[in-house]
């Protein structure tokens, strides 16, 4: 873990804490006092050759944060640190719970409020003291999972500074009120489209989809698209009920009933006679026979959208997913926002718009547009913030470019 970033350290250096037994390093040895051990405070001792400057260190006094007790610490900057230790020894609670939380804190009250909320903010840590702290970056300890909503911009977070940008900077439509940073997220209820839900594709399914060979008569599963085994059996003996001749072709039904069967929204309850044949039904119904349960139809497509929309396994999602027919939404035409936050330009282009982007592009219209802001040229330089950088292999990469598709890079 790198405590401090702002210089480099030299290639065989290298400062290890071992907690709680010794370890011997180059720089020295470095220990910390069993706990049960202690009856005062717990004290990291160093071998290592004094610094004369006095923002060498960063001191740490009187840390109780988690299983730390009241520990003593001198963590030499421009270094590289490590923390070893068993399990529960406290690695994390010195690192992420109090030197890093600690960081943060400081840095944020130097923000303002209104972006407080862009972060994620940690406890206030339990100490007495802590000296020579500079600012501090910490990386997670696993590897971010890809999702459908996830892009180069996202996984950076310079879709954040973006979102800003528009929410502080951005031109409005007379008479629109202004508009919150997660307005401009389409990860968010008020931002994202509500016909898409921020996807910005819709999924439906269409009769090629769910019945590819019309050959089939209903009996010999046409329509692929319900649900296998008993489940649909069920459905063909409430279709039988229903009066549908099951043995004939698909294609020789009317199109009257093969659009009822495929895409109604009507869900009649009727009696089902399992196993009987529809000639044996009727007489079943006529001398009001005892049915065997009572069933509930669903047409093939709303059984798709629901099983799609709801299930819980990843097996029948994957399944239903191959009836289903991807395209752009209509509403928000693929930009996966609402209509109030697309009004919102900046450099005469919309988010989504300027997202597209590559970041040299995008470089070249921060810059006229900050010849034309005058007044929010404070605003618009953390804007510029988001340019390009071919050291990182970014220029000419879009923010709204999926996370699959961009990080084999080797960025």
């Amino acid at each position: 873990m790198v405590l401090n970033a702002g210089s480099a350290a030299p290639r065989d250096s290298a400062t290890r804490f071992s907690l709680p037994r010794r370890l011997n390093t180059r720089l020295g040895a470095i220990r910390i006092a069993p706990p049960h051990r202690c009856k005062t405070r717990n004290t990291f001792s160093s071998s290592m050759p004094p610094h004369t400057s006095p923002n060498a260190f960063v001191r740490v006094r009187g840390a109780r944060e988690h299983n730390l007790k009241n520990i003593d610490v001198d963590i030499p900057r421009h270094q590289l640190v490590v923390f070893t230790g068993v399990s529960g020894s406290g690695k994390s609670s010195l690192a992420f719970g109090t030197l890093y939380a600690e960081a943060q804190r400081r840095y944020l009250e130097s923000v303002a409020p209104y972006a407080r909320r862009l972060f994620h903010q940690l406890g206030v840590p339990q100490f007495d003291e802590i000296d020579g702290m500079p600012p501090a970056v910490a990386l997670q300890q696993q590897r971010g999972s890809p999702t459908t909503r996830s892009s180069v911009g996202s996984v950076t977070t310079l879709s954040n500074l973006l979102r800003m940008l528009y929410s502080r900077a951005g031109d409005y439509p007379r008479d629109q009120p202004h508009l919150d940073a997660e307005a401009f997220s389409a990860n968010t209820p008020a931002g994202a489209c509500k016909s898409c839900h921020g996807l910005g594709r819709v999924y439906d399914a269409t009769e090629s989809s769910m019945v590819p060979d019309n050959h089939l008569t209903i009996r010999e599963r046409a329509i692929a698209a319900w649900p296998p085994a008993w489940h649909g059996q069920n459905l063909r003996d409430i279709v039988t009920t229903l009066g549908f001749d099951i043995d004939v072709p698909w294609r020789e039904l009317s199109r009257k009933d093969r659009n009822w069967l495929l895409f109604t929204e009507e869900q009649p309850t009727v009696p089902v006679y399992a196993g009987f044949s529809a000639q044996e039904v009727r007489q079943a119904i006529q001398r009001k026979q005892e049915p065997s349960y009572q069933g509930t139809f669903t047409s093939a497509r709303s059984y798709v959208l629901q099983t799609f929309a709801t299930t819980e396994s990843a097996a029948m999602k994957k399944r239903v997913a191959r009836y289903l027919i991807s395209s752009e939404c209509p509403t928000c035409h693929g930009k996966r926002l609402q209509s109030e936050a697309l009004a919102v330009t900046f450099a005469g282009l919309d988010i989504a718009d300027l997202s597209q982007l590559a970041s040299c592009r995008y470089r070249s219209a921060v810059d006229r547009a900050r010849r034309i802001e005058g007044g929010r040229q404070l605003v618009v330089r953390r804007g510029a913030r988001l340019g390009c950088h071919p050291s990182c292999g970014l220029d000419r990469r879009r923010r709204t470019r999926s996370r699959g598709a961009w990080w084999p890079d080797p960025v």
